[in-house]
């Protein structure tokens, strides 16, 4: 147990550090001005429901801001992987049906978020006149359906976490917990994902540090 609370740990830290290295440099500039309140212009790029919406993040090709996406789109690639082991690492530690579920809805997040980077890479060098309402669901529609498996996975995170009992894992559980219920309520107005990253991130901090030292137990069977 203390392994695989170690083997969590050293997980958490991994998504971190390419979380850092994700919101560094290059930063968008000051002409990508995302619709509908969101803060963030990947997210509002992943959820883009029109060309407009595409133009307000990207402008038109070539830009500097596209080519930021673009850099963001690789980084992505390798966190892809981090989570999805993260998650599948939550349903080893716990070991029961929610775990397995976890562990899965990680999988399956992880293949839509693929899709998803690929459909955004492919708009990159195509002007707007170009870009079709095509192109721009081909993001939209794996970006949901990613979003929907994250906060399924975690809920499920949250869940486990918080029945395991103790308050470091309740405090974590809640954490995620929030996170879900914001990711979810994020499915119908896109501006509230941004901050459900906030919990999530706490809640990685958290995991990476007694992880680590070996404090995160599910309940005995």
């Amino acid at each position: 147990m203390r392994s695989r609370s170690r083997v969590l740990g050293l997980l958490a830290i991994l998504c971190i550090a390419i979380l850092a290295v994700y919101k560094g440099r290059p930063d968008f500039s000051n002409a990508s001005k995302p619709a509908r309140g969101i803060a963030d212009s990947v997210t509002a790029l992943q959820l883009a429901r029109n060309v407009d919406e595409v133009d307000d993040v990207l402008g038109e090709a070539p830009s500097p801001d596209r080519e930021a996406m673009r850099i963001k789109q690789y980084i992505d690639f390798a966190f892809i992987p981090a989570y999805v082991a993260l998650y599948a690492a939550v349903g080893l530690l716990f070991g029961s049906r929610l775990g397995v579920f976890v562990a899965v809805c990680g999988v399956a997040t992880g293949i839509f978020d693929v899709i998803e980077n690929f459909g955004i890479l492919r708009i990159l060098d195509v002007p707007l006149s170009q870009t079709t309402q095509a192109m721009v669901d081909s993001i939209r529609h794996p970006s949901l359906a990613k979003w929907t498996l994250a906060a399924c996975a975690t809920a499920g995170v949250g869940w486990l976490f918080w029945r395991a009992g103790g308050w470091i894992m309740r405090l974590i559980g809640g954490l995620n917990l929030i996170a879900a219920a914001l990711v979810f309520c994020g499915l119908f107005d896109n501006a509230l994902l941004v901050p459900a990253g906030l919990p999530t991130l706490a809640g990685l901090i958290l995991v990476a540090i007694f992880g680590v030292w070996g404090r995160l137990k599910a309940p005995s069977r």
